[in-house]
């Protein structure tokens, strides 16, 4: 895992993606999603004081937005229930306290930002609320329910209120993770830096690669030791020990407790890392276990006991089957629908192509002075631009497109979605980019003194590892930060993660995903018993990548009336199509399904394509933090 200012969820850490500034907040103008909320600076009073402050029960902090021309953002009284507030004609925000350390009532308190899209169905009984979370770690909950909401709503005809928050550390929750004074700052301290340019090595069995990428290596653990000094020292250790995934589970119990009582099931759908909180959640609280999906499965034991730096050989065992899967579809799609498609109609020459690409731009970076921001075009951006869109297989025909680009010496379109553009606004405060540095590692076990001498040796052996299991992407998650971060995790959990639930739960894993591989759900779901796994058939990162209206009914009727499957593994194909013509694009009634699709059908699929596509509007998909 590599520390950047983009990570390019859900379903999507440190620079191993391409676009780590959206990572956290859609880039739509029409989109009013909150962004940054100011620290909450403590007040000392007297009693009288007091008794005169909680008469004003709802104090504006601030909300921003995309669009950067609306600000607003709200408190609620301190320690009571939530007190929602109208941010648009539907979505409701509200803050709510909780303990910093929840085993140290003097530690003082965190404030979680939260969003709601109420209940719509007026006739049928409201089936309480569903918690969100979208991945990351790093993903605004905030910022998830703005951009998803209504299509989840309407996919679960409108009986849930559809609630999440941003984690801690993040967004608009404080404290913060914060680094910098400023966007500015921050996007200055990435730029032409690896975190841009892409580490790259094809070959570690060339010792003069090898020997290349190890100065490479070298000189970002430098840079990550000040951005920690930077970090730590701007957000404080007291802060940063209370940030790990066990510490967001008890405040999902905490909010779910508020809302819906303190022994209602607790009902929670999660993306990505989100599958994270919810494989604690059920482990941790297995009494209060409703209705639970996770969808991208992390392997909690590989997550909870492992160094993050080895977890490539484990993550990419799919990913070449999704960079396979688009050479085989763009090939059969044809110049028309992919614009890079061999005239041989033989998918090994567009491979062949692509690699030629790549190893001319190790030699030799491409020039691009039209850029945005202009610069060169290198090996280790390509690569990682590639890993992002393994992602989000309904954009291969713009991917494709730009490599088209590439391949004819414009590297203008490629190098655009590498590079960020530098805000040059510097009162506009720094996003929370660093959170899935400091979470992950305080979710890992701790590095001994030995172990952090050795930090070097443990990388490179993970990247001759990576690269034995990925050739194109398994020199990505070096360097890791984790062997430098000085803080511990308060309270630290690694599991045991096979409890018996209260309930039954969906656990869903793509056939071929880049980064959680369908061993992780097939790996959780041997240890649960009291679980449903679903084989979703298809390429990319989480099941909404590509649509399946068997999984959507699956999740449907769970959700809505708490059954699953009699069968213990249901197979489900996914119904939407890949390089599709311009028609069945659009028109979800051309979508090829296993019987004649009813209107009920076509309603649901075209919602799932709504959704789909705000999931990757979001983030979720293309590299929301690492998951």
């Amino acid at each position: 895992m590599r520390l950047g200012l983009r990570d390019v969820s859900s379903c999507l850490t440190a620079r191993i993606s391409t676009m780590e500034k959206s990572a956290t907040l859609p880039t739509e103008a029409n989109a009013p999603l909150p962004e940054h909320a100011p620290k909450r600076k403590r007040v000392w009073m007297n009693k009288a004081q007091f008794r005169t402050a909680v008469f004003f029960f709802v104090y504006v902090i601030a909300m921003y937005s995309v669009n950067r021309y609306r600000d607003r953002w709200y408190w609620t009284k301190v320690k009571g229930p939530v007190d929602w507030v109208k941010c648009d004609d539907i979505i409701e925000c509200g803050r709510l306290e909780v303990p910093l350390d929840y085993f140290n009532p003097d530690a003082g308190v965190a404030s979680l930002a939260l969003a709601k899209y109420p209940a719509t169905n007026k006739v049928e009984k409201k089936l309480g609320t569903l918690f969100l979370n979208p991945g990351g770690p790093g993903g605004s909950g905030v910022n998830f329910v703005y951009r998803t909401g209504r299509n989840i709503s309407e996919l679960l005809d409108g009986r849930y209120d559809i609630v999440s928050w941003d984690p801690r550390g993040i967004n608009g929750t404080t404290p913060r993770v914060e680094c910098f004074a400023s966007q500015t700052e921050q996007d200055i301290y990435y730029a032409h830096s690896a975190q841009e340019y892409g580490l790259y090595l094809a070959n570690a069995s060339n010792p003069e690669e090898r020997a290349s990428f190890v100065e490479q290596v070298k000189l970002e653990d430098a840079r990550n030791r000040a951005l920690v000094e930077l970090c730590v020292n701007r957000t404080g250790k007291e802060a940063l020990s209370h940030m790990g995934t066990s510490t967001v589970v008890r405040d999902l119990e905490r909010l779910s407790s508020v809302l819906e009582g303190k022994d209602t099931p607790v009902n929670f759908w999660g993306f990505s890392y989100g599958t994270i909180v919810g494989s604690y959640f059920v482990n941790m609280f297995p009494h209060r276990v409703g209705r639970v999906a996770i969808d991208g499965v992390v392997d909690p034991v590989l997550w909870s006991h492992s160094h993050p730096v080895t977890w490539g050989k484990d993550d990419f065992v799919s990913v070449e089957g999704v960079f396979t899967g688009f050479l085989d579809a763009c090939t059969q799609a044809g110049p028309d629908r992919c614009t890079i498609a061999p005239s041989s109609n033989n998918s090994l020459d567009l491979r062949g192509k692509i690699d030629g690409l790549l190893s001319e731009l190790a030699e030799t970076p491409l020039p691009v002075p039209n850029a945005k921001r202009p610069g060169a075009l290198t090996a280790g951006q390509v690569r990682d631009i590639m890993f992002s869109y393994m992602y989000r297989p309904r954009t291969w025909p713009q991917f494709a497109s730009m490599l088209h680009s590439a391949l004819s010496g414009d590297g203008k379109p490629l190098l655009d979605v590498a590079q960020n553009e530098i805000e040059l606004n510097t009162t506009v405060p720094a996003q929370t980019a660093f959170a899935i540095s400091a979470i992950t590692c305080v979710d890992a076990p701790a590095y001994t003194e030995k172990e952090a001498e050795e930090w070097l040796d443990e990388a490179m052996w993970s990247v001759e590892e990576g690269l034995q299991t990925s050739p194109h992407f398994g020199a990505m998650n070096v360097p890791d930060i984790c062997p430098i971060w000085p803080i511990k995790e308060s309270d630290f959990f690694q599991g045991p993660f096979n409890h018996t639930l209260t309930n039954d739960i969906l656990i869903i894993g793509n056939t071929y995903d880049p980064i959680t591989p369908l061993t992780n759900a097939k790996a959780v779901h041997s240890m649960l018993k009291q679980s449903t796994l679903i084989q979703h058939d298809g390429y990319g990162h989480c099941s909404l990548a590509m649509i399946s209206l068997c999984t959507a009914r699956i999740v449907r009727e769970y959700f809505l009336n708490g059954t699953a499957p009699v069968q213990p593994e249901v197979f489900c194909r996914v119904t939407e199509p890949l390089f599709p013509a311009m028609a069945n694009a659009t028109d979800v009634s051309l979508w090829s399904t296993d019987e004649a699709a009813s209107d009920e059908d076509i309603r649901l699929l075209k919602i799932l394509q709504g959704l789909g596509n705000d999931f990757e509007g979001f983030g979720v998909g293309r590299r929301t933090g690492r998951y």
